[in-house]
């Protein structure tokens, strides 16, 4: 299992978003993507689901997506937006769960297999409590947690979070970030997670690809990509990385904004 893309672009209104994009992520990892706002990391998300147009390559396992029917991306690919205005729906959280396995099929009819991975999903992520809420009903942080779980309930190849812990206090970011990270070894599924928080992605990232005004300044394995070299270019802050717990997590504190004479030194 491995996702791959190759001179993947993003042009929106005529300006160049993402400049070509080489990537290649295997099965049972979960890789950051950092950068600063307007980098492109919500966008290139975005452009694999469809959202947006896109050129270049991009496969899961060899399957091609950009050629690829939105029911055949829906079926490899789960997306959790910062949006979540689609849960606004006049459904409870289990019958949204039965509905996203449902995929092009016509008609409402539930088998005793969806009803399972539905129960399991809400055991996975501590959502039983919320069975038989509207989504719409509950905080911003419960809705995350929702969407994440109809994300995982389709199985897909491919998952892709666009800061999926935004909304959440410190408890349930690590419990969702544990399940998450347990989910892509044991399913061997590729997960792609636009962080904020370094010590997260720290945390919880295999690797890191730091973008920069469109481009990759940086990529490889989380430990050696969260540099105070690599911030400074990418955020303009100058920060410290220290190694903790045996050298197994870089904690990661900015210190202050650089002056534009010294970034420009980077």
């Amino acid at each position: 299992m491995s996702f791959c893309t190759s001179n993947y672009r993003v042009t929106l209104r005529g300006r160049p978003i993402l400049k070509g994009l080489d990537m290649e992520v295997s099965g049972g990892r979960t890789l950051a993507l950092l950068g600063a706002n307007g980098a492109g990391k919500s966008t290139f998300m975005k452009g694999l689901c469809g959202l947006v147009p896109a050129q270049g390559s991009a496969t899961i396992n060899g399957t091609p997506l950009m050629d690829a029917s939105p029911a055949r991306r829906a079926q490899l690919i789960g997306y959790v937006a910062q949006d979540l205005a689609s849960l606004d729906v006049r459904l409870s959280t289990y019958e949204l769960l039965l509905l996203a396995q449902q995929g092009t099929t016509r008609g409402w009819r539930t088998s005793q297999n969806a009803r399972r991975k539905a129960a399991e999903m809400l055991e996975l992520l501590g959502l039983q409590r919320f069975s038989e809420h509207q989504p719409g009903q509950l905080s911003g942080g419960e809705r995350q947690m929702i969407s994440l779980a109809l994300a995982l309930v389709r199985s897909p190849r491919l998952l892709l979070l666009d800061e999926p812990t935004s909304a959440l206090d410190l408890a349930n970011q690590l419990q969702i970030l544990d399940a998450v990270s347990s989910y892509t070894r044991k399913h061997n599924i590729v997960t792609l997670a636009i962080f904020h928080d370094m010590n997260l992605a720290s945390r919880y990232a295999d690797d890191t690809m730091m973008l920069h005004q469109g481009h990759v300044h940086c990529s490889g394995s989380t430990g050696a990509t969260l540099t105070p070299e690599n911030l400074a270019h990418v955020y303009g802050v100058d920060c410290r990385a220290l190694s903790v717990d045996a050298g197994t997590f870089t904690a990661v504190y900015p210190v202050s904004v650089l002056t534009p004479e010294q970034r420009a030194a980077h």
